[in-house]
């Protein structure tokens, strides 16, 4: 029984990092072709560009480097700045104002 405990944690270890290897060489992927921010170099302008590029996972993720936020916050703030987008006066908008 224990045997099969010790197996099952390490399939799950395993399986976890190849996801995290995945995920980053995705991140490191979409950087090189210029779709991603480089690390540390996020704005604000970068969310706005993910949205319009339906990359809302991507949008999500650079709110939250930039805000020090949750993922439910974050995922909160990019859903209402894709709405003021998709708004007729979303050229008027300036920002997220966060």
């Amino acid at each position: 029984m224990f045997m099969k405990i010790l197996l099952g944690i390490g399939v799950a270890m395993a399986i976890l990092s190849l996801v995290n290897r995945i995920s980053g060489n995705r991140v490191e992927n979409l950087r090189k072709a210029g779709i991603y921010p480089l690390a540390g170099q996020e704005t604000e302008a970068d969310v706005d560009r993910l949205i319009r590029m339906k990359r809302k996972i991507e949008a999500i993720k650079v709110y939250r480097t930039l805000h020090g936020v949750g993922l439910k916050e974050a995922k909160e703030a990019v859903e209402a700045r894709q709405a003021e987008l998709a708004s007729p006066s979303a050229g008027a908008s300036a920002g997220m104002g966060r």
